[in-house]
């Protein structure tokens, strides 16, 4: 899975900025993503 080092938050410059990105396992991304989001579901 592709990560965002730095959340994009709908920034499309950043969401297509290859420097940001970086690989990584799905359930490592997922629990990435409800760390930074404040949990699954939102």
């Amino acid at each position: 899975m592709v990560d965002h080092k730095i959340p994009h938050r709908g920034d499309k410059a950043l969401f297509w900025d290859s420097g940001n990105w970086q690989s990584m396992s799905k359930p490592c991304h997922d629990r990435k993503t409800a760390r930074e989001d404040g949990g699954f579901g939102r």
